[in-house]
């Protein structure tokens, strides 16, 4: 084993700076494009002017409701400088929460609590109109359900005083657990599914892709050697051709492996991705159905060019039909053994019941019980 890591050092001198950038990167390119994608995402949003007159907890609540929304960029702005601005169109519109907001709003009153302004130009006056009408509707409802509550206490004599803070508080909590407003239905004879925020991209769908290249791209060093004239000298040597690979196997997997525990927790601290057991052991099995299949897949080559061109459409297919990028709900729905012999679904769906892991392992297997000819 001494000389297969003196032999791979020895060749590692030589090309050194290729290792070193396949082996970083899929971690490096991740980062990169989660950044370009959350730039252009952030910058697509419209920014609108909020001009907060009395800073109170109705107030803010209204302001973090518009904050919330995807394609709105929120900006709290005294009034002279968010007028200043739409005249600039630097922003979308503006909207002026006046002082007695929350006195109006919980006295019943939706009439002159809000001043807005637009251009001809503004694109999110109305759904933000809307947003805020629709609040301002819930909240003065909910007051006013209060008042009612305690009316009808006076009137009954109830040995229960509920206050009016409490009353709202309750009123907001029963809602959040009861769910009021939404729901799920199905078809008849079909099981009823909830339906959860589904992100725009999956950082290990991206990372996964770009790892599935880099690794077929790190193993052409056995395409380069298989061709090489030392070959038949293994026979005279106190080390097989198969061992050496091997071995040489053993080095590299120990590398990636090693690169995908920093990976691990590089996107854990940038991004907070959730890793539990289930998940490292997904990753785990998707890096050895990487490992044996770039093992094998390069053993079937003996010219450069041809592997590096099948390494990049095996990528190019695995990408549009593994559900990394593309989503493929509707495959899956129709032909949901497909998840069985989807390569990536270790990864991404945690699932580690799949075709590759068990069939690269009897080829591996196989392939080292054959007998080895070599002609000096």
């Amino acid at each position: 084993m001494k000389s297969v890591i003196e032999a791979r050092f020895l060749h590692m001198k030589k090309h050194w700076f290729s290792l070193l950038f396949w082996l970083l990167m899929p971690l490096m390119a991740t980062i990169g494009i989660t950044s370009i994608l959350d730039t252009v995402q952030g910058d697509s949003k419209i920014p609108v002017g909020i001009v907060i007159e009395d800073d109170n907890k109705i107030t803010k609540e209204l302001y973090n409701e518009i904050s919330s929304t995807s394609f709105i960029k929120a900006r709290e702005l005294t009034k002279d400088v968010a007028l200043y601005q739409l005249k600039k169109h630097e922003i979308d519109s503006v909207f002026v929460i006046h002082s007695d907001f929350a006195t109006q709003v919980r006295e019943g009153n939706r009439s002159h609590i809000i001043t807005s302004y637009q251009t001809n130009q503004s694109l999110a006056y109305t759904p933000v109109k809307e947003m805020i009408l629709s609040y301002v509707q819930q909240e003065t409802g909910r007051s006013k359900t209060a008042y009612i509550i305690r009316e009808l206490a006076d009137d009954y004599h109830s040995n229960s005083e509920w206050s009016w803070e409490e009353i709202i508080s309750k009123s907001k909590e029963i809602q959040e657990d009861e769910n009021l407003l939404q729901t799920s239905f199905s078809f008849s004879r079909a099981d009823s599914q909830s339906t959860e925020d589904i992100p725009l991209w999956n950082i290990w769908g991206i990372w996964s892709i770009l790892s599935m290249l880099s690794t077929l791209l790190l193993f052409d060093w056995i395409v380069r050697e298989n061709q090489s004239t030392v070959v038949p000298r293994f026979a005279f040597m106190g080390i097989s051709f198969k061992g050496y690979l091997v071995r040489s196997l053993g080095f590299y997997s120990f590398s990636l492996i090693l690169v995908d525990s920093i990976t691990l927790y590089v996107f854990h601290s940038l991004h907070h991705v959730e890793i539990n057991l289930s998940f490292i052991v997904g990753m785990a099995c998707y890096r050895f159905v990487l490992l044996l299949g770039a093992f094998l897949l390069a053993l079937l080559f003996k010219n450069i060019f041809r592997y590096y061109v099948i390494s990049f459409a095996i990528t190019s297919l695995t990408m549009i039909s593994s559900g990394a990028i593309l989503p493929i709900t509707g495959v899956l729905s129709k032909w949901p053994w497909f998840t069985a012999i989807n390569p990536l679904a270790p990864i991404l769906t945690g699932s580690i019941i799949n075709f590759w892991p068990g069939f690269l392992l009897i080829a591996t297997i196989i392939w080292s019980v054959r007998k080895e000819r070599h002609y000096a």
